[in-house]
């Protein structure tokens, strides 16, 4: 068959040839982008409503958005977060359910439940959700517009010059607007007067709804037709407005509108606020669609808003804030570098070892057609280029030259001259490269089986990553069993018979002596074989210190002679724990705060009390873009986001060059310096050292125990009794039953509430109705009944009190009229204003509330735990509720969850690879010592990680099971070795000597191109995240490869006595 296939030399030159053409007419054709669909499968939808309580929000929006939602299918689970004035429910969907047909079906469901929902409830947004750390990557391309001109006039010429001829670009999702309000047609009327002469103000605002709308009249027929007639809007400008003549009630006489209230077009009070670069102006931020080509996509972009900025009014600008594409053409030329330096690195490894030039140039032509064939793949299947598939090939490139070098090592030596020769003998010795190469190209791509339970948000880092990759290593094995053979038996010329020269017997001789002296350290190892076996225990060390302290107090199954460890733990794990001890301990386990990302950043916090207007905000964020301005030229961009529910916050991406100069940091240090300086508010500035923090109190209780239940108020019910029962104890110092068990979430939340007295309400011919009409001006700065179209313009309608009571006493002793029979009435004279804490955040998760009791106590920490769950065992809990305890600290929350999942994936990772090479070997002793180069390599891992002091993070956990893959390779080079000897008889310490003697060249080989592969990404300018995936796979491969070559072997007897 062998023979049949390689004497067809025009059909195997011709198939490389059709993959070489199709691989250029691929890579010319992909799509290259910053990231790949990383949107899990989930979608928010989110509602704002002024600054509605949480409970009435979850009551009037969030129930009512959740029953809509649970209509879809495919719906795994459902959770909820109403805020003061926001509303986000979440739908998670089963995997591979069709999450954009499900978002068209929920849009279509949200339309007819508007009508239900509060006329003041703005339109709802839904948008898929993408993981925090890579959301940067979604910023594609900003604009700003700015002008002499009011920023209304802007908003209006951007949304029908800018947006609405850039919208249809294929490719772009949606053209983004942010810097101006929405206008609002404002009514502020003069509530003296309206009660004077007893008019009613908001029939005054439904009078002019009607008359600014759009009103069918009904129809007429002509020629068989039926045509509509529509009833145009009334008021054509603010003047008409203005002059409306408003009957007064008993009287003949009319009044305008223009006496009782001012009426002007002004901003919509916002809520939140976003700006670029600190300017005032628009700021156009382009959405790319995903897999769409975003070089160039961005290209046309800027083409055509270079055509719009040639034909703007004279008093209005365009700049182009940020481009992300320019980050991505920058990765791309490091790429470039990185994969000329692996090949560099690996031609030059190769020319040691094998010593003839034909090696490297057959080798690298494998790597060449690989890569090729990898993304013709890729192109077909419908993925993108992008900064994950990329490194995914980068990555492998050490591993095709894995497979590349073991068929080459295995048929070229005693190649002989003749063509049909030649074939006979790669007939014969190419079968014995078929276990190596499957073995590490199976084990490679078996450790990406386990992915499918990784949590979500890990997976979808590393799915494009397996995919990249194990196409490459599949198509790097058919490469390789095919074109390697071909070479050398048409490509290679038959070799000199001329007697070698001087210079190859001198380079022969040292290579021979070198040999000899390893195979004669070989026996020594053997010898020393305990001291080895000691070395490496104590190197590894003995986990004890995984065991908990037991609580001698009550009853265990520990010795009591163990005690004397237990009490003297800390001194005596450091010694006997080695490498593990000091990585578990010294290691940080997850993403550094802020994210791990190269451009460094200043992030700078503002944090004000309950009320805080939003312009307060905004005005004390600027203060930060004026001292920034002197330094901009350090800065990427900055960004500054404001919202009266939560504060500021504040980005400064620093460009890398400038990390080692002054700017930045002189920066810095004058924001820490104002940040002092500012007062009545909470501020903290990071991320370059150091950072400041004031105005924040010890906000983590000492202890958390969190109630869920199908009952809001039942929950509050069972929240009070808990705090009853708890603060029995002195030592208990406070105990917050509205916490959200969650850090960024305020916890001083407090609501006005009215308590009528129902009498009084009687006696003054009353009703509640009447009350809260009557003094809706006063309460609501957002009184609306629904949007108006004027002049061609769509806006609000906001009604408003000229003369706004902003004090407690102002709006409970003020005169007022009944706007049903002009009662005379104060609200201190029927009700009763109180103040109370509430929860700040109400989570709901598969329709069941979330609570968070924070209980802080005054002592050791061991003691308040067991006071707390002395009380909770005594605590009868309702059927339908549940309490649970635990989570002290922000730090905590979700990492036990975090470390099973990643043991998890370690443990079905070892035993997918042990089963793929029990598969290959047909054994179940020997994959076991293939197995053993996992531990070893975990011990580079710890080194690795420790020496560079990493961050344990999404990078090292990649690296991890990749290198688990990866170091098993010379493991089962050699094991599959050692089953030939036994096949010829050879046993003992002597088989192990012909192991190594035929073998470690490819080992050494192997090991240094991966090593020379990987090299690149960490000495280059690159991601975080692929510097420390190659990191720990350099440290991995490097120590299992060390260690296999110095302990495999040890246990074999000199004499075999078979």
């Amino acid at each position: 068959m062998l023979s049949r296939l390689f004497n067809r030399r025009y059909f195997i030159s011709l198939s490389y040839l059709l993959v070489v053409v199709i691989g250029v007419i691929a890579w010319q054709q992909i799509a290259l982008e910053q990231s790949p669909d990383l949107s899990l499968p989930s979608i928010t939808v989110s509602y704002s409503w002024g600054s509605t309580s949480p409970e009435v929000m979850e009551q009037e929006v969030t129930r009512k958005v959740e029953q809509s939602a649970n209509r879809l299918r495919d719906v795994k689970k459902i959770e909820s977060i109403s805020e003061e004035g926001q509303a986000r429910v979440t739908i998670t969907f089963n995997r591979n359910a069709p999450v954009e047909y499900r978002k068209v079906e929920l849009q279509e469901y949200l339309v007819s439940l508007q009508e239900q929902l509060p006329p003041n409830v703005r339109q709802p947004s839904i948008t898929r959700r993408v993981p925090e750390a890579l959301q940067e990557m979604q910023t594609f391309v900003v604009y700003s517009l700015s002008g002499e001109r009011p920023v209304r006039q802007l908003l209006e010429y951007a949304r029908r010059n800018i947006r609405l001829s850039l919208i249809g670009l294929q490719g772009v999702a949606d053209v983004e607007i942010n810097g101006a309000r929405d206008p609002a047609l404002t009514v502020e009327f003069d509530t003296e007067l309206l009660e004077r002469y007893e008019i009613n103000p908001q029939q005054v605002l439904g009078n002019i709804r009607r008359n600014l709308e759009w009103r069918s009249s009904g129809y007429v027929e002509s020629s068989g037709k039926r045509m509509s007639m529509l009833v145009p809007p009334q008021f054509s400008g603010l003047e008409s407005i203005r002059n409306i003549s408003l009957a007064i009630p008993g009287s003949q006489r009319t009044v305008k509108l223009s006496d009782l209230a001012e009426v002007d077009i002004r901003d919509y009070p916002a809520k939140t606020l976003k700006r670029i670069n600190g300017s005032p102006a628009l700021s156009i931020n382009f959405i790319k669609e995903s897999g769409a080509d975003a070089i160039g996509l961005a290209e046309q972009i800027r083409n055509r808003m270079s055509e719009i900025a040639a034909t703007l009014p004279s008093d209005m600008t365009i700049q182009l804030e940020r481009d992300a594409t320019d980050k991505l053409r920058k990765q791309f030329g490091n790429l470039q570098y990185q994969a000329v330096i692996s090949l560099l690195a690996v031609f030059i490894i190769l020319i040691v070892f094998i010593r003839r030039f034909r090696a490297p140039f057959v080798i690298l032509g494998s790597i060449l057609f690989s890569l090729l064939m990898s993304v013709s793949i890729l192109y077909f299947i419908g993925y993108t280029l992008n900064i994950i598939t990329l490194a995914g090939l980068t990555v492998s490139l050490g591993m095709i030259i894995d497979n590349a070098v073991v068929v080459f090592e295995q048929v070229n030596p005693g190649l002989p001259d003749l063509k049909d020769r030649r074939i006979a003998h790669i007939q014969q010795q190419l079968p014995r490269a078929l276990v190596p190469v499957l073995g590490s190209t199976l084990t490679t791509v078996g450790i990406f089986i386990p992915l499918f339970f990784a949590m979500e948000e890990l997976q979808i880092f590393l799915v494009p990553l397996a995919v990249a990759l194990s196409l490459t290593l599949i198509s790097s094995v058919l490469i390789a069993l095919s074109w390697i053979p071909y070479a050398l038996i048409w490509l290679v010329p038959r070799q000199s018979q001329d007697s070698p020269s001087g210079w190859v017997v001198l380079k022969n001789g040292i290579f021979e002596k070198v040999r000899r002296y390893l195979m004669g350290l070989f026996v020594w190892r053997h010898k020393l074989r305990w001291l080895f076996y000691g070395a490496l225990i104590f190197l590894i060390g003995i986990p004890l210190f995984a065991i908990e302290t037991p609580d001698w107090e009550k009853e265990t199954w520990w010795p009591e002679f163990t005690q004397t460890y237990f009490d003297n733990r800390g001194d005596i794990d450091p010694w006997i724990g080695g490498v593990t001890h000091k990585f578990f301990n010294e290691t940080y386990f997850g993403s550094p705060w802020g994210g791990r990302d190269r451009q460094q950043r200043i992030y700078v916090t503002i944090r004000t009390s309950q009320g805080t207007p939003i312009e307060e905000i905004d005005k004390m964020a600027r203060n930060y873009e004026k001292i920034v301005k002197p330094y901009e030229e350090a800065f990427s961009f900055y960004e500054t986001r404001v919202s009266e529910y939560s504060g500021a916050r504040m980005v400064f991406y620093i460009k890398d060059e400038y990390l080692t100069r002054t700017m930045p940091f002189v920066f810095y240090f004058e924001a820490q310096f104002l940040a002092a300086r500012t007062g009545n508010s909470a501020i903290s500035v990071g991320g370059l050292g150091n950072g400041i923090s004031t105005g924040y109190g010890g906000g983590s209780s000492t202890h958390r125990i969190t109630l869920t239940g199908y009952s809001y108020d039942k929950l509050l019910g069972l929240a009070k009794n808990l705090r009853t029962k708890l603060k029995k104890n002195r030592r208990v110092k406070e105990v917050d039953i509205h916490g959200t068990g969650g850090w960024r979430s305020r916890d001083d939340l407090y609501q006005y509430f009215l308590q009528f007295n129902d009498e009084q309400l009687a006696l003054n011919g009353l009703n509640r109705t009447d009350v809260l009409s009557a003094i809706t001006l006063d309460v609501n700065p957002t009184n609306s009944p629904g949007k108006i179209e004027l002049s061609g313009r769509e806006m609000h309608l906001i009604g408003r009190n000229k003369n706004q009571q902003n004090t407690r006493r102002l709006l409970m002793q003020k005169k007022r009229f009944s706007p049903s029979d002009s009662t005379v009435f104060s609200l201190a004279g029927i009700s009763r204003l109180g103040r109370e804490k509430r929860q700040s955040m109400i989570q709901r998760k598969n329709q069941s509330y979330q609570r968070t009791v924070e209980v802080d106590f005054l002592g050791p920490y061991r003691l308040g735990e067991k006071y707390v769950e002395s009380v909770l065992q005594q605590m009868p809990v309702p059927v339908g509720m549940s309490m649970e305890f635990g989570g002290g600290g922000i730090f905590a929350f979700g990492r036990d969850k975090n470390t099973k999942n990643v043991l998890l994936l370690l443990g079905l990772t070892i035993l997918s690879v042990w089963m793929i090479v029990s598969a290959l070997l047909e054994s179940w002793i020997d994959p076991l010592i293939v197995i053993g180069a996992v531990p070893l390599s975990l011990l580079g891992v710890m080194l690795g990680t420790l020496y560079h002091d990493l961050a344990f993070d999404r990078g090292a956990i990649a690296g991890t099971l990749l290198c688990v893959g990866v170091v098993v390779n010379n493991a089962i080079l050699l094991m599959h070795e050692k089953q030939y000897t036994r096949r010829l008889g050879i046993h003992g310490l002597r088989s192990w000597l012909y192991v190594y003697k035929n073998k470690m060249r490819a080992v050494l080989i192997t090991t240094l191109t991966t090593i020379g592969g990987l090299v690149p990404l960490i000495v280059m300018e690159g991601s975080d995240f692929w510097q420390t995936l190659a990191t720990v796979v350099v440290w991995g491969l490097s120590c299992s490869t060390l260690l296999i070559l110095l302990l495999v072997g040890l246990w074999e007897k000199a004499r075999y006595s078979g």
